[in-house]
This record gives C-alpha cells, sequence and structure tokens, in this order.
C-alpha cells in the first residue's frame, strides 16, 4: 500500500492510558519519557513506512532499541496509518539487551 505523508507529517493519536503505562517506568527508566517523545517525533515523519508491516494494510510496528548503559528501555510500538493520521494502537517497554 502506498501512503503519502503530509508535509507536516501525519496527525499522531496516543491512548490516554499510554501516559500512565510510561509513568510506571520513570524510576527504573529517568529518560522514558524522553525516548517515548523521540519516538513519536520520528514517526509523525516517517511512520508509513518504518517498521514492520502486520496483519490489516496500514498496520505497523515499530521497535525503538534501548541501552542499558544509555539508561533508556526498548519500546515496541503498534500503530495504524491511515490518511493523514497515525494511530497507536499498543506499546511495550521491554528491557534492553545489551
Amino acid at each position: 500500500m502506498n501512503i503519502a505523508r503530509p508535509a507536516t507529517g501525519f496527525e499522531i493519536r496516543e491512548p490516554s492510558h499510554f501516559a500512565g503505562y510510561l509513568a510506571g517506568f520513570s524510576n527504573r527508566w529517568p529518560r522514558v519519557q524522553d525516548h517515548w517523545s523521540g519516538i513519536k517525533a520520528r514517526l509523525k515523519m516517517t511512520g508509513h513506512r518504518e517498521g514492520v508491516a502486520v496483519d490489516a494494510p496500514g498496520e505497523r510496528v515499530f521497535e525503538a532499541l534501548g541501552s542499558t548503559n544509555g539508561r533508556v528501555p526498548t519500546i515496541r510500538v503498534a500503530y495504524h496509518v491511515l490518511g493523514a493520521t497515525l494511530t497507536f494502537l499498543a506499546i511495550l517497554v521491554i528491557e534492553p539487551i545489551d
């Protein structure tokens, strides 16, 4: 499926429970919120071609590798791209393998 990214990037829709889920990791991973913000900024511009296509057209999974030394976890996120909108579906914080 060919998807054209809007010039200013996709409109991001994030479920409200993501914030609470990520906050639960802030003691172990103090930079988790910054890491997540960086992932969102990246996917806003490149989400239509990042990650791996799964299941239905427009559904993708992206994994941002973390680092114990860098003090950031691995974050895996599933999302759907439709038109000018990128909608996050699920998120998982994973202990990185160094």
